[in-house]
């Protein structure tokens, strides 16, 4: 199974933790609802996305010039 590994810091990690227990889930099992909930048919829809966090150095995307 790959890995996705996403820097964020401790004030975001107490969310994701909150949020997680507000749903009566683990923190993974939210995580993996959450990136499960959104799903691409086509190539642009994914692209709309990447547009969308263009920047976020949580996830490595770089802005483009």
């Amino acid at each position: 199974m790959p890995v996705l590994s996403v820097r964020i810091s401790e004030k975001e990690k107490s969310k994701l933790i909150r949020r997680a227990k507000n749903d009566g889930l683990k923190p993974g099992e939210f995580v993996r609802r959450f990136i499960n909930e959104e799903t691409f048919v086509t190539g642009e829809d994914l692209l709309k996305e990447i547009d969308r966090r263009m920047g976020d150095s949580r996830l490595r995307i770089k802005r483009r010039s």
